[in-house]
Parts: structure tokens; sequence; C-alpha cells
């Protein structure tokens, strides 16, 4: 099982953005690198970061139907699916006092097959004040993520990739971005983790996933279309604070674990919806688990990224029940179950969680 496929469809992270429009990397006269939308003054210094992403992208997606806008407008208006007997949905009403609110586990890349969702879900969201989620990414500036995300995921200091992995760590590199139709040259400047969410996100788009059909994308687009109010747990700059902050040793774990399970995207991917279309936490949890127990350095991963967000982000959830708000809160699947999960956590601070 992949520790990154966890993190990027179960924890939601902000992944490598498809960019809309141009993105340029340039150098100014003092050798400062910058990120902007529009060509560099100096032909020379000119880098199109877009193309290279998109191009690759393309080349590397499944065949798949690709769906319009009109078509996912289309699929959310479809008569919603009916509950499979002998299941739950992976959403659990909160009640304490007069308090109450909606908790789910989002997916973050999707498919047309997910869809629709069950009415249970979307009459607990349509009586709902607002929408809760991690990060707004339809409201997120393109431009200043991608800045972001290629200022603290590029070395600036004469290192590179192959410089800091192993010989036989690069040489592995090499052939897995090869069979992803991507060059390796891509991958030399990134530090491990932005090149390990890279190769994931690669592999994800390979197998016919797409970030637009997510689950939490899916509530934000309908949030948006009827004036819902949204609100944040985390933002996209604090998703990134915490992989660029994470030890060189940890990223090096990162990319290790990333290269071990390419192969294995679909079968993961397989077995987690079905976890997750069955309202099974416990099986999704287990998903993740598994993978912390192999190294310590993945087990820091999971606290920085998972456990100690949990934490966090149950607290969010708790101030905004007790601020009046009947919230409906989706966020990555991946933090719900477990000891340390968010539902364990809220249940701790006083409410009744009851799976719809």
């Amino acid at each position: 099982m992949s520790r990154l496929l966890a993190l990027l469809l179960l924890t939601g992270f902000v992944v490598v953005p498809v960019v809309a429009g141009e993105i340029f990397k340039c150098q100014d006269a003092m050798g400062r690198v910058a990120f902007q939308d529009n060509p560099c003054h100096t032909a020379d210094s000119e880098e199109n970061l877009s193309s290279k992403f998109s191009s690759t992208a393309t080349k590397n997606r499944a065949p798949a139907v690709a769906l319009s806008d009109k078509n996912r407008h289309l699929l959310a208006q479809e008569a919603p699916v009916k509950k499979i007997a002998g299941s739950d949905h992976f959403a659990w009403r909160l009640t304490k006092g007069k308090q109450q609110g909606y908790l789910m586990g989002s997916i973050h890349f999707g498919k047309a097959s997910m869809y629709p969702l069950s009415i249970v879900l979307l009459n607990a969201f349509k009586t709902s004040d607002a929408l809760v989620v991690e990060a707004n990414v339809l409201d997120a500036d393109v431009l200043m993520v991608t800045n972001a995300m290629m200022s603290s995921g590029l070395y600036r200091d004469g290192l590179t990739l192959e410089k800091v992995l192993s010989a036989d760590l690069w040489d592995e590199l090499s052939v897995t971005a090869a069979a992803l139709g991507m060059s390796v040259t891509m991958l030399k400047g990134m530090k491990p983790w932005f090149a390990s969410m890279t190769l994931t996100v690669m592999a994800l788009k390979g197998i016919g996933l797409d970030e637009s059909l997510g689950i939490d994308r899916h509530f934000l687009e309908m949030a948006k279309k009827t004036n819902k109010p949204i609100r944040e747990l985390e933002s996209v700059q604090q998703q990134l604070a915490l992989l660029s902050g994470l030890s060189q040793r940890v990223q090096i774990a990162m990319l290790k674990q990333t290269l071990l399970d390419m192969e294995s995207a679909e079968a993961y991917f397989d077995t987690m919806l079905n976890a997750w279309q069955s309202g099974d936490a416990l099986a999704l949890e287990q998903l993740i688990v598994d993978e912390t127990m192999k190294t310590p350095e993945i087990s820091e991963l999971n606290r920085v990224m998972i456990t100690d967000r949990n934490r966090s982000m149950a607290d969010g959830v708790d101030a905004m029940l007790r601020g009046g708000c009947n919230c409906f809160v989706v966020v990555g699947a991946g933090h719900l179950g477990g000891e340390q999960g968010m539902i364990e956590l809220l249940q701790l601070k006083g409410y009744r969680t009851e799976q719809l």
C-alpha cells in the first residue's frame, strides 16, 4: 500500500496545480528565482513550467472520457443513488446539547463512477449552515500557490535531488520517471517531498483519476453555486509549510516509499474506494497505519501530517459548532478513524457521533 497515495487521497494535501494559463520560472539580474504569469524579460532565463506539467499529465493519463463542465454539472444533477443495503455512508452526525453538525470523509481524487452521491449526504449538506473544508482550493490564487510551492519545493543552494539521494535510489527514480512518461531532468531540482508528490499525482492521473472529481471539490462547487458560506480549517500555505518543514531524512523516506508503491496505485485506490463506499473507517485507517509502522521516518510523517492535524482540526470543528454553526465538515477520510482520529477526539469532547 502507498504512503503518498494515502497522503493525497485521504488527508487532503494541496497537490501540484494543473495550471490555468502560463507559469514561467524566471531569474532577475541578481540571479534570484521568481515565478510569474508572463514571459521573462530575458529569454535565456525563461522556463515554462506549466507546459512541462500539463504535457506530462496529458501524455501519462490513461484513456478516459473527458468530462466537460456541462457534463460535470449534469452529473451532480442526476437523481442521487440509493444507499447500498447493509452499508453506511462515510459521514457522521455530531450532536452535543444544542450543538449539531456533520463530519464527512473525503477522497481527494475521484472518478465519474463515484457520482451521483447519496441523497442522505446531499440532504445533510443542504440543511447545513456552512461548508467547512481543510483548504478552499476554489478560491486559491493559482499563481500564488504555484509560486509558494515552487519556492518551497525546489533547491536554490546548488543542491540537486541526484546529489541528495543514493546512487541506487536515483537510478530507481529515473526508471520510475521514465515509466510515467517524465524526464528525470524535470525532477532534478526538486526536494524529495516535492518529487514524491509530483510522481504520485502523475500516477493517479495515469490510472484515470481526477482531482476535480474529488469529494471535497464536489461540495465546494455545490456551495459556491448555492452561495453557502465556506470556512477553512487550514490553508494552502499551512499545508506547504508542513511539507517543506519535514527533515531531509523524512523526505527521502517519503520518496523511497513512493517509488516502492507506484505499481500498486490502481489496486490501492480500488481497495480504498470499497472501504469508503461501505463506510468502513477502520479499514481506511488500517491502510494508513500499516504504512506508519514500517520505519521511524514514516511514523514521524504520520504524526506531522495526520495525527497532529487531527487534533488541530477537531479543535476547529468544536469551536465552530460551539459558535452555533450547523456545519457540514468535509475533511480527508484518513483523518476520521482510529484512536487518534477526529471521531474519537470529538467523542472525547462530549459529542455523540452517529454514522449516517
